[in-house]
């Protein structure tokens, strides 16, 4: 007959050590759609025309295009508001009434509204998480911790790739377009392909700056906040 003073104590160990995997696991998770979900949110805020239309003005576009400053925005406009919204051809026509992309511009597109949409997919699906817990465990302060850890580390992964984009931008914009466009079709001539000439090299560069700016501060208000709740509620204990 087995001893139950020995079982007992080594079930309850066992079990123990189950919680604490799962409750990492969930802290890990949700460092990560707060990292994701403030991403997001930078994202999206960049693709206003608040920001879009000085961005392509300080970037030359227009110059780029021989077109009116106002032109240019609405070939914008026009491109961002397929991307989110559809019908996703970008195939529609310039002022002139000559179609404003090409065919291998409009197929690299199609390839970035993909690519957007499963960004955007695992960024509501982490909102929903982070919600769905906060209501349920509101009073956890190990949830809130792990929100302010996600904010933090996004705070400090953008860092680190600002710091190597600032020194050697070119290539970070090449190995992100590899990464993410293994196919190769993301490579267009400035001197007659429209794609680039709306959104040249120093329009990528002002909107990775301004990324980074938004997700550092984003990250680092979420931490400042998240980590505050968490020390009250710890003190409450």
């Amino acid at each position: 007959m087995p001893d139950v003073t020995t079982v007992r104590p080594s079930a309850t160990l066992r079990a123990g050590h189950r919680a604490g995997a799962r409750s990492r696991m969930m802290q890990a998770l949700l460092a990560l759609a707060t990292a994701v979900s403030v991403l997001a949110l930078a994202l999206l805020t960049l693709l206003l025309p608040a920001y879009m239309h000085p961005a392509l003005d300080l970037a030359a576009a227009p110059n780029a295009l021989a077109m009116t400053s106002e032109e240019a925005r609405a070939m914008s406009d026009r491109t961002v508001t397929e991307l989110l919204f559809g019908p996703g051809t970008f195939r529609f026509e310039d002022p002139s009434g000559q179609t404003f992309y090409g065919a291998a511009e409009a197929a690299h597109m199609q390839d970035v509204r993909l690519v957007l949409y499963a960004f955007l997919s695992l960024a509501l699906a982490s909102g929903a998480l982070l919600l769905i817990t906060a209501l349920r465990a509101r009073r956890d302060p190990s949830i809130w911790q792990a929100i302010a850890r996600g904010g933090a580390g996004l705070a400090v992964g953008l860092g680190v790739v600002g710091a190597f984009a600032l020194l050697a931008f070119n290539v970070a914009f090449e190995l992100f377009h590899q990464l993410l466009f293994p196919g190769g079709n993301w490579v267009f001539d400035p001197a007659s392909q429209r794609l680039v000439q709306l959104y040249p090299l120093a329009f990528w560069q002002l909107t990775a700056a301004a990324l980074g700016v938004l997700g550092i501060g984003g990250g680092l208000a979420v931490w400042a906040v998240a980590g505050r709740r968490a020390r009250r509620l710890a003190s409450e204990r």
